[in-house]
């Protein structure tokens, strides 16, 4: 009888395996490595199955290939002009801004193309940002500002 098995023909071992996970992966997405799971004597090794499990992000919720983002903005920002930084998932800094004299309601989307994730299997595809603002109102306005307006 070997020491390691004691007797049991099998023994637990350890291993590191390495899996490449395709950019812009969805939730669920499932990676077979064959032939690396548990053996026992007399039959073929089985496959380890690696799914792929999305974390919450605290800016940016994902629907497939597509980001969105919460963004609540003052009156002033969505009567003026709105100018602001978007640090992306991957660390690169976009600056987002409306159009010159384009007014943004209260609960509107902007769209901007290609900032989303990488279209899985098309990784120089990529999806769109979606910002989602809230305009945030003032709870009271003095003369001299409705003077101004």
């Amino acid at each position: 009888m070997c020491k390691p098995c004691n007797g049991k023909k099998v023994q637990k071992e350890r291993k590191k395996l390495k899996v490449e996970v395709d950019k812009g992966a969805p939730n669920g997405e499932k990676y077979t490595i064959h032939g690396e799971g548990d053996e026992i004597p007399g039959a073929e090794a089985g496959d380890v199955i690696v799914q792929i499990k999305e974390k919450p992000h605290k800016v940016f919720k994902r629907k497939g290939a597509d980001l969105i983002m919460e963004k609540e903005i003052t009156l002033l920002e969505a009567l003026t002009g709105l100018e602001f930084v978007v640090t992306h998932l991957d660390g690169k800094k976009y600056r987002i801004k409306n159009e010159p004299n384009e007014i943004i309601k209260h609960d509107e989307i902007m769209t901007v193309k290609s900032l989303g994730m990488p279209f899985s299997k098309k990784t120089y595809e990529n999806g769109s940002l979606f910002l989602h603002f809230t305009v945030k109102f003032p709870t009271s306005v003095d003369a001299k500002s409705i003077a101004l307006i």
